[in-house]
């Protein structure tokens, strides 16, 4: 690693461990948007006394005329979270983890959740900015992917794996 690297990686860890004392939280709590960020994808926590979920809301932005766009990605973390109501039913294929292969699970279309703190981080890369923010709710819904996310991340905090049908339940169709 070049000595120029080695710099922007002690001040990107730096920031990194300057929002923990900014949003007065433990500084494990935010493992999952750290990990989102860095690895994508949802991600959940569990320590003595403390829990943390994050999930990510994507959202692709594209200029027609310009034939050139970007995802923003929104990452919530929910510190301390709590599933308060779930509704619709949707059928995905999912895998986690070290899993074999994916299965047909079961998720709510909607899910409402409630945490001690939400935080969410903006991030654009265009701009190559993360923005961080308390959103000073203590609850929040989401619908289809996001949601999905957060129901299987609260099944790691409940220490369940995901359950479902395997492939071998599909038939090949003509």
């Amino acid at each position: 690693m070049e000595t120029d690297e080695i710099r922007e990686e002690l001040i990107f860890a730096a920031q990194e461990a300057a929002l923990a004392e900014r949003f007065g939280i433990p500084a494990e709590a935010l493992v999952p948007l750290l990990f989102s960020l860095c690895y994508g994808g949802d991600w959940s926590y569990a320590a003595e006394g403390l829990t943390a979920i994050s999930a990510v809301k994507k959202t692709t932005v594209y200029d027609d005329e310009r034939l050139v766009g970007y995802s923003l990605e929104e990452i919530y973390l929910f510190v301390d979270p709590v599933l308060l109501h779930r509704e619709g039913t949707v059928y995905r294929l999912e895998k986690c983890g070290s899993a074999p292969a994916r299965l047909l699970v079961k998720r709510p279309y909607r899910v409402r959740l409630g945490a001690r703190r939400i935080i969410r981080a903006t991030v654009h890369p265009l701009e190559r900015t993360i923005r961080t923010e308390d959103l000073g709710a203590v609850e929040m819904a989401f619908t289809g992917s996001t949601a999905y996310g957060i129901d299987h991340e609260m099944e790691h905090l409940a220490g369940r794996g995901i359950h479902g049908e395997g492939l071998r339940t599909f038939r090949w169709g003509g």
